[in-house]
């Protein structure tokens, strides 16, 4: 199997629509983990930074991530961040070479 592609979103998520971002993104994450290609997907929220929320995606092919930004799940997620985050989110696709494990 080669190396997955990753994905890295970053969002700062307003104080007051936490509540609302965090069930959009619960049902979002629960769907896009049966997708086909997804190895991995999951979303933290900063320690330090209350409401810096970062999302680390792992994913077969880049094709299954075109599939994935065009599924109703995540539409409908997006739709709802879009009104919860104080700025754009950062996206980043990073289709490595190899990967070390330590």
């Amino acid at each position: 199997m080669s190396d997955p592609i990753i994905v890295i979103a970053r969002a700062q998520v307003l104080a007051e629509a936490r509540a609302k971002f965090t069930a959009a993104a619960h049902d979002c994450i629960i769907a896009t983990r049966r997708e086909q290609g997804c190895l991995a997907y999951d979303m933290h929220e900063s320690l330090t930074e209350p409401g810096r929320f970062l999302t680390v995606e792992h994913w077969e092919t880049r094709a299954d991530i075109d599939r994935h930004m065009a599924a109703p799940h995540l539409i409908a997620f997006l739709n709802v961040a879009g009104a919860c985050v104080s700025a754009p989110p950062v996206i980043e696709v990073v289709e490595p070479r190899s990967i070390d494990r330590l």
